[in-house]
């Protein structure tokens, strides 16, 4: 029996990681500085681990914003250098040297928004950003040149109505084929 409404416990756990993320710095931090201070080999390896927890922390809180209760259709798998969608009517995977555009569909209405990406051969992969395991699209797609997490998740938070423009592949020389 919890005493905390379900709603309430839900945003607790998403926000578990970034909060676990800020205490390992903030108790590195102090024992780095404090050791370090001193001349102590302990200092500036607790203060490299305190470093370490900050990029810890930007994942954990770009994933916390991304995040969305998992009620959508479908299953979105991660794989290296792969992404894949599995839902009821329509999935595929798209191998991520392929993909050339993706985009973010605000639907409004309530509704989730929904992640299209397109491949160089047409194929194109539609993922509502509901669906299991589609928070973690955001940080899996920063292998792409010139990707921004950071717009993905802004796109994400204001959920317009529309088609908006995460990323484009850019060839020197070449046009998009669409």
């Amino acid at each position: 029996m919890s005493f905390l409404r379900p709603e309430a416990m839900a945003t607790l756990r998403r926000w578990a990681e970034p909060a676990a993320a800020v205490g390992l710095m903030a108790v590195a931090g102090w024992v780095g500085v404090r050791g370090a201070w001193q001349g102590s080999v302990v200092g500036w390896i607790a203060l490299a681990a305190a470093a370490l927890a900050l990029f810890w922390l930007r994942a954990a809180t770009l994933e916390a914003l991304a995040a969305r209760p998992a009620t959508g259709a479908g299953v979105v798998i991660l794989r290296e250098g792969e992404v894949g969608y599995m839902g009821p009517e329509n999935g595929g995977f798209l191998e991520l040297d392929d993909v050339f555009r993706i985009e973010l569909y605000g639907s409004g209405g309530g509704r989730p928004p929904l992640w299209r990406l397109q491949g160089r051969d047409g194929l194109a992969l539609v993922i509502p950003a509901n669906a299991e395991g589609a928070d973690r699209l955001p940080e899996a797609l920063t292998v792409l040149p010139g990707y921004s997490d950071l717009t993905a998740v802004g796109l994400l938070q204001r959920s317009q109505p529309g088609r908006h423009l995460v990323w484009e592949r850019t060839v020197p020389g070449r046009v998009n084929p669409l």
